[in-house]
């Protein structure tokens, strides 16, 4: 017991540290793997930049996309400390011997924003994914109407979403795409975060995903750095569209529109696209906050009857 009071007593006793620092001011971590940083007494960790470098409550870092980042330590007296964290490509896994979407040039940027792509390719990309803004919208027969928040839409008819897909996707697997029919007249749809009333959408999940775009202005300052990708393919001559990214919208004004328009050929063969962020006219992130906004759309340009919108992927990426 004595024994026991005395090691308690000088532990006490101990100096405690004034000044906070760190085990490192800068540090090197591939995606994927993890660091842990400790500091020399009680303190709240931040990242700079989630995107590129993750820390979690007790200091662990986590390599998330190439890039640098700063992780700040806060000690309850106001000091702070701070460590540089490169994220390198090192330590990611290869994929398997001859899998296609290793061969696909557009699946091998560092950071994504997805649009429309498959299943398989999403998950060949994993963790390089900043956010999925795909439809995501089904209905619920129970609750009659459909569950979710984005949803693709068909502004006029006779226009079909639904067309018949033909062959094999972009990247030569049997996934499908989006197809969109063209039976007369003008053709036009977009892709939407739910609403709900008449358009009969849920909207669960809009405010997550409306925070996720105003924060692309964070990731996306370089605008040089960045790229559209975008595959589609028609078999009708002259047939061309027209797309339009929405670049922000706020109380239902829509602004920052980057425009574009593309006239593949008639073959019926996929067409692949890319365009750097710079190059498209109009394109500028900022904030949304309105429940309806529409991040994508597309209308035929010009009208031909019977023309069929093979929409095979739409994504933005860092190479």
């Amino acid at each position: 017991m004595a024994a026991l009071a005395m090691v308690a007593c000088n532990k006490k006793d101990e100096p405690q540290p004034t000044k906070l620092t760190l085990n490192e001011s800068e540090i090197s971590v591939a995606v994927a793997a993890t660091f842990q940083l400790t500091a020399n007494m009680e303190v709240t960790w931040a990242s700079s930049n989630d995107a590129i470098a993750g820390v979690s409550s007790t200091g662990l870092v986590q390599g998330i996309t190439q890039g640098e980042a700063t992780v700040t330590a806060t000690s309850e007296d106001g000091q702070k400390a701070t460590c540089k964290v490169t994220v390198t490509a090192g330590g990611v896994t290869p994929p398997p011997a001859g899998d296609t979407y290793a061969d696909f040039a557009q699946l091998q940027g560092s950071a994504y924003y997805v649009l429309f792509l498959q299943e398989g390719a999403m998950k060949y990309l994993g963790n390089k994914v900043l956010y999925y803004f795909g439809p995501n919208d089904h209905m619920d027969e129970a609750a009659g109407k459909n569950q979710g928040s984005r949803w693709l839409y068909i502004w006029n008819h006779p226009a079909e979403s639904g067309g018949t897909a033909v062959g094999t996707d972009p990247f030569d697997m049997a996934e499908g795409w989006t197809c969109i029919k063209q039976v007369e007249g003008w053709c036009a749809g977009g892709l939407c975060i739910g609403i709900t009333g008449d358009n009969n959408v849920s909207g669960e999940g809009a405010a997550e995903d409306l925070a996720a775009l105003s924060d692309i202005q964070n990731h996306i300052t370089n605008y040089d750095e960045w790229y559209l990708a975008i595959a589609l393919k028609n078999t009708v001559q002259g047939a061309a569209y027209d797309f339009e990214i929405i670049g922000s919208n706020v109380d239902n004004v829509e602004s920052g529109k980057g425009k574009f328009n593309i006239a593949p050929a008639a073959t019926g063969e996929w067409v692949y696209k890319e365009y750097k962020l710079s190059e498209i006219q109009g394109l500028e992130f900022g904030n949304f906050n309105h429940n309806g906004s529409n991040l994508f759309t597309f209308s035929a340009n010009p009208f031909l009857a019977n023309t069929q919108l093979d929409l095979g992927y739409v994504f933005i990426y860092k190479k």
